[in-house]
């Protein structure tokens, strides 16, 4: 009979292992699941930044050009 007691406690405590388990896994499934949120969130957060900039540096040389322009003109007249 103590075989049996101690037979049932053992696997008591590994039910209770594998329950505690099993959360774990979940757990870890949903951290997962947010990283890879964030992964996708920032890939598109650096491409929009990389588009912006391109777009400031083509700005900035219309203005460049339009100030040398500007420039050649009022040098000419002067």
């Amino acid at each position: 009979m103590e075989l049996l007691d101690l037979f049932e406690s053992q696997m008591d405590s590994l039910v209770a292992e594998v329950q505690s388990l099993r959360k774990e896994v979940e757990k870890l499934r949903e951290e997962t699941a947010g990283l890879t949120t964030l992964t996708e969130e920032n890939t598109y957060l650096k491409q929009t930044l990389e588009e912006e900039q391109q777009l400031k540096d083509a700005v900035l040389k219309r203005v460049d050009a339009w100030l040398s322009r500007l420039q050649g003109i009022t040098s000419a007249t002067q």
